[in-house]
């Protein structure tokens, strides 16, 4: 009984060298029995397999889901110990400053992997995917440089800090509409164009995971942005959304390639479909650079009028 017990304990909270084995086992398993399905294996030997995959492969996730808060833990008592991480993990405003850039970085890798293709292969669709890419990008670029000379400008200067970022958040109101532009050029490519480029259904898939990532976490960073009343990071947010929305209306347009009929030409039902869901987004491009319009000359009349209140 003193033996079962303590079993069950290390199985419980086992050692890193047990979990590396059960891990590596669990890994063998599955592989083993993706073949045996694939070459269509019926013998016993097979559902021993299957059973014991079934077994290791249900401890190895109760491991993980068991090591996940210790893990978590470790990362970030280790990453408190730098600056730069320390910030990460702490500073809501920071991180967002910070996977702007990245996002900035990723979106110029698309411009030019984009523009590479469209000369390649002489294709205006991918030239317009390019196009907006580059504008997406200036864009955030505009804003991280608008934003750190803004903050050296007003330097201790908390209520000028606000000001800027106020005329900052208007500007991007305003060259939301240019990026329209470039949406609305790519939309209408899409719809117009029979089958752009041939389209896999792992390419499909793999579109539709990072897509639904991108809006998931769009939305549920825009309404925790909301709460900083920050209008830099409402920038940034409110083009991610934008961004979020392209890629969710890109997908859409994959989807009917990938399941168009032999020739690539789209049903006129998914046509129209395609084209209510683009034009759909052009419109929140544009009510988005409309709000932002509208709330920043808002706030900053109001700044104006207490300033000239305060000099009476």
């Amino acid at each position: 009984m003193n033996k079962l017990k303590k079993l069950i304990a290390f199985l419980k909270d086992p050692n890193f060298i047990f979990l590396c084995a059960v891990w590596l086992i669990t890994l063998c398993l599955v592989a083993c029995s993706i073949v045996m399905m694939v070459f269509g294996v019926g013998s016993w030997l097979a559902y021993v397999v299957f059973a014991c995959t079934a077994v290791f492969f249900a401890y190895a996730i109760y491991t993980i889901v068991r090591g996940v808060p210790a893990l978590k833990a470790m990362v970030v008592e280790r990453a408190k110990r730098h600056a730069f991480t320390n910030n990460l993990i702490t500073d809501y405003g920071f991180r967002t400053i910070a996977f702007s850039v990245l996002s900035f970085v990723i979106n110029v890798g698309f411009a030019v992997f984009n523009a590479v293709l469209g000369i390649v292969a002489s294709s205006v669709w991918y030239g317009i995917l390019a196009g907006y890419y580059i504008c997406l990008s200036a864009l955030r670029f505009g804003l991280l440089v608008g934003g750190y000379k803004a903050k050296k400008r007003s330097a201790d200067n908390s209520a000028l800090f606000s000001e800027y970022k106020l005329r900052l958040y208007r500007l991007c109101g305003v060259a939301l509409f240019v990026l329209e532009v470039a949406l609305a050029a790519a939309v209408t490519m899409m719809v117009l164009s029979d089958r752009p480029t041939a389209y896999t259904e792992i390419m499909a898939i793999t579109s539709a995971a990072y897509t639904f990532y991108k809006i998931i976490f769009a939305i549920i960073n825009l309404f925790k942005v909301r709460r900083l009343n920050d209008p830099l990071l409402q920038c940034f947010r409110n083009i991610n959304l934008t961004d979020a929305t392209v890629s969710l209306f890109s997908l859409q347009v994959t989807l009917v390639a990938v399941f168009s009929d032999e020739s690539g030409v789209a049903p006129k039902s998914m046509r129209t479909l395609n084209a209510i869901t683009g034009f759909t987004v052009c419109a929140l491009t544009i009510f988005l650079g409309v709000f932002m319009i509208v709330r920043a000359s808002g706030k900053l009349k109001s700044l104006q009028q207490r300033g000239d209140n305060s000099e009476k």
